[in-house]
């Protein structure tokens, strides 16, 4: 009985400390993609996003590099606003996770093409996965109205 009433006493601030979660673990995602898909915000668009892949012995035929660049934006922007988005965080966490494996040759240190900041955003987006949403979110919206509420 004490757990319970200690939850619902943070609710409120637990779907706050999920919104800001999911706001960070999409948000950061999203201009990424934004920068291949549009080149925005520095990025190098899709030719220089293709040259990426190639860097990396990937695959880098149109319309992989498209492909990727939305699916990145679009995961990016679900996380964030909270729709889908177990399946949303999940994915970011398994692009996110090719980033890692690409750069574990440079070591740990972002500052020197390393794992530790793709990483961190890895974990990030696990973390939504596995704790959901919360309230303030698209998910709590279309369940809210799917149950009448």
């Amino acid at each position: 009985m004490v757990a319970h009433t200690a939850s619902v006493a943070h609710a409120g601030t637990t779907s706050a400390g999920l919104l800001v979660l999911r706001l960070a673990a999409g948000g950061f995602l999203l201009p990424h993609g934004l920068g291949k898909l549009l080149g925005w915000f520095g990025g190098p668009g899709i030719a220089g996003f293709a040259a990426e892949l190639q860097r990396f012995g990937l695959p880098s035929a149109s319309p992989l590099p498209l492909l990727l660049a939305a699916l990145q934006t679009v995961l990016g922007l679900m996380v964030a606003v909270g729709a889908f988005t177990r399946i949303a965080a999940l994915g970011s966490a398994a692009f996110l996770g090719v980033t890692v494996a690409l750069n574990l040759s440079h070591g740990w240190f972002w500052m020197h093409g390393g794992i530790e900041y793709p990483l961190l955003w890895l974990l990030a987006n696990l973390s939504v996965a596995l704790t959901g949403p919360g309230r303030l979110s698209m998910d709590a919206t279309r369940q809210g109205m799917a149950h009448g509420r």
